[in-house]
């Protein structure tokens, strides 16, 4: 109170403020709103700019340099198409395109000498085959995201780590592609990827599994699948892998062989009216006897197969156990049906496996690593999948578990 009895004053409480003051006392009002719209226009800009970035094509070919050497005994680097049709001139390609569009009615698509290949319901099978379907800098960043956090979390747990994607049949024969393909089949998914992943555990297939089908066929012209051969070759190409990256291990059994038998053909396309084909499927003659392998399939039963056939991924999720596998180690294995063919290996040289299917194709429900490894604990761990899954990259906020 003052002395006067009467309530402390404020200099100025309650007084009106000057003319002069009431037209520019909305003009701090209007500055921050000018800067906000402003701020909000460099966001939109750099956004664009940014998402404009992430759907261009990733690049076909590794940087120069790139590759430290760390891999490079993962796989012999394969020969990338000389021209990229769907990028130089992605108009003209449409115009062929277009002019075979009864070509791509049906369900397959036919080639040449009796080879078929899966038309674009299934994961735009065939527009990545010739190139037409690539992968953009944000999928092939998505991808190695994805892989880069896995490959970090299992080196600090002491896990080994394997990333092996299974060539398509027109990645290894393109030759066998319509004749109306000719000039515009370009480079595929599979070859973005690996030019991204030089500092990843990837395996590489393609050089040897193209060497081999000079001999023996790979994959067969009715078979989205490559052959139970085409398994063996893998297997070898994976093991001198593992072997220059773990020097100081023993190395991967790879069994001898006496010859590469053909049995009969196995027709996937039979039911949309594709006739046989030769050559029929190849299988190993194995030198070297297999132990056998139990199996506790997904519905609890337990069956002891002989470890040197394929088990199928119908059985998924199946835990194996093999008494004379060549080491102690446990493998945790997440798969689809390429990775039948390369079954027998696991079985015999892992003590113990789980195997799993990681849906890749949808990401529906996408595998936990976390919690499988916290589960199974695991030696290594191995992604094998399908090159056609390489399209369905991992969306924004779906992750590993780590």
């Amino acid at each position: 109170m003052s002395a006067s009895g009467g309530g402390d004053i404020v200099h100025g409480a309650g007084l009106p403020s000057p003319r002069w003051w009431r037209r520019y006392r909305d003009i701090p009002l209007i500055i921050l709103a000018v800067l906000s719209l402003i701020a909000a226009l460099v966001g939109w800009v750099t956004q664009y700019r940014l998402d404009e970035a992430a759907a261009q094509p990733a690049a076909f070919a590794p940087a120069p340099g790139a590759d430290d050497g760390t891999f490079a005994a993962c796989g012999p680097e394969a020969a990338v198409p000389d021209e990229q049709p769907w990028i130089d001139d992605a108009a003209a390609s449409e115009q062929v395109w277009a002019a075979n569009a009864d070509s791509l009615d049906e369900p397959v698509v036919l080639g040449q000498d009796g080879w078929a290949f899966y038309n674009d319901q299934v994961e735009e099978s065939f527009s990545q085959a010739v190139g037409r379907r690539y992968l953009t800098v944000g999928e092939v960043g998505a991808w190695h995201d994805y892989f880069s956090t896995l490959a970090e979390a299992l080196d600090a747990q002491g896990i080994e780590f394997s990333i092996q994607i299974i060539p398509s049949a027109s990645t290894i024969y393109p030759e066998q592609l319509p004749e109306w393909t000719a000039g515009i089949v370009g480079s595929t998914p599979l070859d973005q990827f690996l030019a991204a992943s030089s500092d990843l555990p990837v395996v590489d297939f393609r050089h040897d599994l193209r060497a081999a089908a000079a001999s023996d066929a790979v994959f067969t012209p009715v078979n989205s699948h490559w052959t139970d051969w085409g398994g063996y070759v893998a297997w070898e190409t994976y093991a001198a892998c593992r072997d220059a990256t773990n020097a100081a291990d023993t190395p991967f059994w790879v069994p001898a062989i006496d010859a590469v038998e053909s049995t009969r053909v196995y027709n996937e396309y039979a039911a949309y009216g594709v006739p046989d084909a030769e050559p029929a499927w190849t299988v190993p003659d194995f030198a070297e006897d297999f132990a056998d392998v139990e199996v506790v399939a997904a519905d609890g039963s337990k069956v002891t197969i002989d470890g040197s056939k394929p088990m199928d991924y119908a059985l998924l999720p199946a835990s194996t156990t093999t008494e004379a596998a060549k080491t102690s180690a446990e493998a945790l294995i997440l798969r689809d049906s390429m990775g039948n063919a390369l079954t027998p290996y696991w079985g015999q040289e892992f003590a113990k496996t789980r195997q799993e299917l990681h849906r890749y194709d949808d990401w529906s429900t996408p595998p936990n690593y976390r919690a499988l490894v916290d589960q199974y604990q695991p030696d290594i761990v191995i992604v094998q999948l399908a090159e056609r899954h390489l399209v369905n990259a991992p969306p924004a906020g779906v992750g590993t578990g780590y």
